[in-house]
């Protein structure tokens, strides 16, 4: 058995080499994601902006409560002149001083529901505050999962080259030494310096593309390094799933459709609140009144002080109002059906969508067991190619053929499994609580 065909094995089943980096698992890029991420934590932002609205200061429930007071002098003088016999009045410089104390309360005692129809409102907003950013959640985890998959995806092939590549370095040794001895020519050895040249760019270009990857990664993970690997086992999860069984779930449980029915209930509300423009408002109202002043000697009054209670009610009752109530409510009801149609749509779209990537996803998997026949036929048939190649039999064009052959068999065999995965990864996204 030859080395190429032990490292394909040990693919198969999943080990992965100890290379000094530390292994990242799909779980730990996940909860990355939902700790660090920026874009998420923006959205949580809402979250606290939709609670302050529903706290008890928002409600409509506490009364106004208001104080003024004022402090004053003022100095004045006098004169009057009169034309019977009565003394002229001159008095200056007269000095006074006032204050007044006031305080003032009013309350909403009735106001036809409105109150309690924006209360709920605002806790219908908070919820859906919270189903965006579990979608935002979702949608981030689902790029950073395809993202995660495409490193696999490219580690795994680079390995494959890399082991190309020793083949193709052994062969030119191999090829020199018969060369060496008569027994291969010059156009076998530069074959084979070919094939070392274009393994070698073809390596390279595996190995940007990951760094690429990575960084890519860590934009959502906000890790600070790529000096990690991933782990390329692949455990597919819907082998024994009923398309029905899943279709139902997608109804039920995606965050968009759920969203966009917490945002019809949403708007169901403005056309309840418009409907109550121009029900009555009662409010209550109290206050207190202390007013005092003080004159010196040189004033006909030397001190005046009054105070008092008031207490009332009043109503407010706006019969007519131009049309502006009917208005509302004819714009509430376009944007309850606006937010009912999208909801549809998007229910349908999902559908599809879902109904797509099954039948995709079921292909795949018949396409797993061809593949996987396909490399056990190409090994057989590498092995052979090997032998007559080392027996001066085959030519070295064959054998980098068949060399090829195996490892375009055996990438394949993986890159369908990975497109397999994605999908499960994208029904994970659509069917996601």
């Amino acid at each position: 058995m030859t080395r190429f065909f032990v490292f394909v094995l040990s693919l198969f089943c999943g080990i992965t080499s100890l290379s000094g980096q530390s292994i990242l698992s799909i779980e730990e890029v996940l909860l990355a994601v939902e700790s660090n991420n920026y874009d998420l934590k923006s959205a949580r932002q809402n979250i606290m902006s939709a609670e302050v609205l529903t706290s008890k200061y928002n409600r409509g429930y506490q009364p106004t409560l208001a104080l003024s007071a004022g402090l004053g002098y003022s100095l004045s003088g006098v004169k009057t002149t009169f034309n019977f016999n009565f003394p002229d009045l001159n008095i200056q410089n007269i000095q006074a001083f006032n204050g007044n104390v006031g305080v003032s309360s009013d309350y909403l005692l009735y106001d036809g529901g409105q109150r309690d129809l924006r209360n709920d409102q605002n806790l219908d907003n908070l919820d859906f505050a919270h189903l965006q950013v579990d979608n935002i959640s979702q949608q981030l985890k689902f790029n950073a999962s395809q993202i995660y998959y495409s490193i696999a995806q490219a580690m795994y092939n680079k390995e494959l080259l890399e082991e190309s590549l020793s083949i193709s370095k052994e062969r030119y040794k191999r090829t020199s030494t018969y060369y060496e001895y008569g027994s291969r020519s010059r156009v076998d050895v530069l074959n084979a310096e070919v094939d070392i040249s274009r393994d070698s760019i073809n390596l390279l270009t595996f190995k940007n593309d990951i760094v690429n990857l990575k960084w890519q990664l860590n934009q959502l993970t906000l890790r600070e390094d790529t000096d990690y690997e991933i782990d390329t086992s692949i455990t597919l999860a819907y082998l024994l799933s009923n398309i029905s069984e899943l279709q139902n779930g997608l109804v039920e449980d995606n965050k968009e459709l759920r969203a966009l029915r917490k945002n019809v209930e949403v708007i169901n509300f403005d056309l309840a609140i418009a409907n109550k423009l121009n029900a009555p408002q009662i409010f209550a109202s109290g206050g207190y009144t202390l007013n005092y002043q003080k004159n010196d000697s040189k004033s006909q009054l030397d001190l005046s002080r009054n105070n008092g209670l008031n207490l009332g009610l009043s109503a407010n009752w706006n019969i007519l109002d131009g049309g502006q109530r009917k208005v509302q409510e004819q714009l509430a009801m376009v944007d309850q059906s606006s937010a009912f149609i999208d909801l549809k749509n998007k229910e349908n779209e999902l559908i599809v969508q879902l109904n797509r990537l099954w039948n995709s996803y079921q292909n795949n998997l018949l396409t797993i067991k061809l593949e996987k026949k396909n490399i056990r036929i190409n090994e057989v048939n590498f092995e052979l190619v090997k032998s007559l190649y080392e027996n001066g039999q085959q030519s070295s064009v064959e054998f980098r053929q068949a060399q090829l052959n195996l490892i375009n068999a055996q990438s394949q065999f993986y890159n369908v499994q990975v497109a397999a995965k994605l999908q499960e990864v994208e029904i994970d996204f659509l069917l996601a609580k």
